[in-house]
């Protein structure tokens, strides 16, 4: 909704919403502007989406365009494309933000979480306890760092050759009206030590223990062992007796340590029980 801003955003397919509304000005936290922009040029963005099978929305919500517009879209895509999954991407804002950043969160989160089938979330407030000596602008890159990876990561599993593939079947099987989500990445010199870093690294405060379905996927150097490369999953199944995983494996040529993503759906997290008021 901001003009100025999105003219600095260097991707190749931008769409500034709510021309007539905001008059490209932003929604001035607003999101019930976010949500009246969103409307105004639905038709728009949808048709610059096509017929997905797999719809990724992300957003930092605490302000008005995403807190009401992503709730707006993922709508319509429900409505437009009941088949096809959709996937909710968003951060939450940091508690010294303030009260109404919390409360726009707050009401787009719950939105988001009645329309999308999985809404993974980050929390700005265990960024800020893990990164938070490190000047301000990295933290933030470190964030936005995180939402690409997560991005990335998931277009990879889908499109690119595995040895081991993790099925559109698969994802929609862990992720379909799977609620609440969260996501970790990592690096090691193995594996294991990998699969614990994405662990330890996940931004949200929810137990493994409690996820109905993990998705892990497996980065790693071709001359990795079956043994080894099998660590992730062992992990996460044996450590956190999720019944439910789904593994991919894919070995890049010219890869010097191995990177992992994991994504935990159906889980609890206390904070966002204590912001919305329900248990997903």
């Amino acid at each position: 909704t901001e003009a100025v801003h999105l003219q600095s955003v260097k991707v190749p397919n931008k769409i500034l919403i709510g021309q007539t509304i905001t008059r490209g000005h932003g929604t001035g936290g607003n999101p019930s502007l976010g949500e009246a922009a969103m409307r105004d040029d639905i038709d728009r963005v949808i048709n610059a989406i096509g017929s997905p099978h797999i719809v990724i929305v992300t957003g930092g919500l605490g302000g008005g365009t995403a807190s009401g517009g992503i709730p707006v879209l993922l709508e319509e895509l429900r409505n437009r494309f009941p088949d096809a999954l959709r996937i909710a991407l968003v951060t939450l804002p940091f508690t010294f933000e303030g009260v109404n950043r919390l409360d726009n969160a707050r009401y787009g989160l719950t939105k988001i979480l009645d329309v999308a089938d999985l809404t993974i979330t980050n929390l700005n407030d265990i960024l800020l306890n893990k990164i938070g000596g490190i000047p301000v602008n990295f933290a933030f890159k470190f964030m936005d760092s995180i939402l690409v990876s997560t991005l990335k990561s998931i277009i990879d599993l889908v499109t690119k050759p595995s040895l081991i593939s993790i099925s559109y079947a698969d994802i929609i099987s862990a992720c379909r009206d799977s609620g609440l989500g969260m996501v970790g990445h990592g690096v090691g010199l193995k594996v294991s030590e990998a699969a614990n870093n994405a662990i330890k690294n996940k931004l949200l405060d929810a137990d493994l223990s409690d996820a109905e379905s993990a998705l892990i996927y497996v980065v790693a150097p071709e001359k990795t062992t079956l043994e080894e490369a099998s660590a992730a999953n062992q992990i996460i199944t044996s450590k956190y007796k999720i019944e439910r995983t789904f593994w991919g494996l894919r070995l890049e040529k010219g890869l010097q340590y191995p990177k992992i993503m994991f994504i935990a759906t159906g889980v609890n997290s206390p904070t966002i029980a204590s912001l919305t008021g329900k248990t997903y």
